[in-house]
């Protein structure tokens, strides 16, 4: 019959309960941390059952890992769209860096969680290997964001161990951030200085 509006299918109803109860437990997670945040909370503000949610993660900190995914997913595509618009000389592409690392730390909510959790589940095997699965998602994103600002001339190695470094800084910084023993300025030109270092040692024959 024309007109007639068709029914929801299984997997479109169970995509839409993961997108609500995600969008309670950001909420919370942010508000409340990890610790205190519980799976009845989490239900009751999204409107289903403690069941829906095991039904779609495996446990709280599953949840909180999908949160964080999405969370930092949404700032690396401003960071990109950042980069795409920067020149491409390397102050251009450092400020593009240091501008998404900024969109980072400005939520200290967010930072505060990903520390929570990192350090929940740091004895438990099998969310580390979800969360490491995440996180070099995120490694290939930021090689993507660095590649204006690393010299073509570089071996895979460097490349490699800036990745590394510039990811330990980022999150070192940020945690001191928040943490309050270093303020967002000063973080600021650490994190701009140490590029234009490693910048200044990768051209060096």
């Amino acid at each position: 019959m024309t007109g007639e509006r068709k029914g929801v299918s299984r997997a479109e109803a169970q995509q839409q309960t993961r997108e609500t109860v995600l969008s309670a437990a950001e909420t919370l997670f942010l508000k409340h941390g990890l610790h205190g945040t519980t799976t009845a909370k989490i239900a009751a503000a999204a409107g289903r059952t403690q069941g829906a949610i095991y039904a779609n993660f495996s446990s709280k900190e599953n949840l909180c890992a999908e949160v964080l995914l999405r969370r930092y997913l949404e700032i690396f595509g401003d960071l990109m769209a950042t980069v795409g618009l920067s020149n491409r000389d390397i102050d251009g592409q450092v400020d593009a860096v240091v501008a998404g690392w900024k969109m980072l730390v400005q939520d200290s909510d967010l930072v505060s969680l990903a520390a929570e959790y990192a350090f929940a589940v740091r004895n438990n095997s099998d969310q580390l290997a979800i969360s490491r699965g995440h996180i070099e998602m995120g490694r290939g994103l930021a090689n993507v964001a660095l590649l204006g600002a690393v010299p073509d001339s570089v071996t895979n190695e460097q490349r490699e161990r800036v990745l590394n470094g510039v990811m330990a800084l980022s999150t070192g910084l940020a945690v001191g951030n928040v943490l309050g023993f270093l303020d967002e300025d000063a973080a600021t030109e650490l994190l701009r200085d140490t590029l234009r270092l490693w910048h200044a040692e990768l051209l060096e024959p």
